[in-house]
């Protein structure tokens, strides 16, 4: 029933999609509006250039979802399998991303603003290039954000917060860093170089 909606109407407009399995699902372009999908399987689905709004996933599998060019705004992720996620090119604002696991995801390219990662793991995630402001990354499970080994090369980043951090072996080189909190964050073994920093708060011991 949810595949033969959104085939007829091209997209959801405030309906819920509960316990529905629609792995592979091919929903490229369509349009998404106060939408609820909770315990759902849409692993390795085509959601690319799709618009989302005011919409929660909960407890829902996106393994491998295609996300590429999709604009996000107020869309908030519960719990959710973001592994391997392809977001290049995504354009999201005001999104909340809380108790995922988001490792090996691609956000190459893409613009983030007024976002929270909370308690989500994005172990060799990549933000190559992405441009991302006033955001938050922060795990109260582990005392830190797990960013072990992302990829933020040639990413510019503006007020965001990643105090505490996991960042070793993190590859921060020709990045743009505005206001970027980074104190007590780990970068050992962190890559910054031809990276710049313009009002940036590191740990004491470190020096770029």
């Amino acid at each position: 029933m949810a595949l033969q909606h959104l085939r007829d109407r091209g997209g959801f407009n405030g309906d819920r999609i509960e316990s529905c399995a629609m792995p592979t699902v091919y929903a490229s372009g369509s349009d998404w509006l106060k939408v609820v999908v909770e315990k759902s399987d849409l692993a390795q689905g085509n959601l690319g250039g799709t618009r989302i709004r005011e919409t929660t996933f909960a407890h829902t599998g996106l393994r491998k979802a295609r996300l590429r060019g999709a604009r996000l705004e107020r869309v908030e992720f519960y719990f959710c399998d973001l592994n391997e996620v392809d977001a290049g090119q995504l354009i999201a604002r005001r999104m909340k991303v809380h108790g995922c696991e988001a490792m090996n995801a691609v956000f190459s390219g893409a613009q983030i603003s007024v976002t929270r990662f909370e308690d989500t793991k994005l172990y060799r995630a990549r933000f190559d290039g992405a441009t991302i402001v006033r955001t938050v990354f922060l795990d109260s499970r582990l005392g830190a954000a797990s960013l072990e080994k992302a990829n933020f090369s040639g990413a510019r980043l503006v007020d965001v917060s990643l105090r505490g951090a996991n960042l070793m072996g993190a590859n921060f080189s020709n990045a743009f860093l505005v206001g970027v909190d980074l104190r007590d964050a780990a970068l050992e073994g962190a890559d910054f170089t031809s990276a710049t920093a313009i009002g940036c708060q590191f740990p004491a011991s470190f020096s770029l």
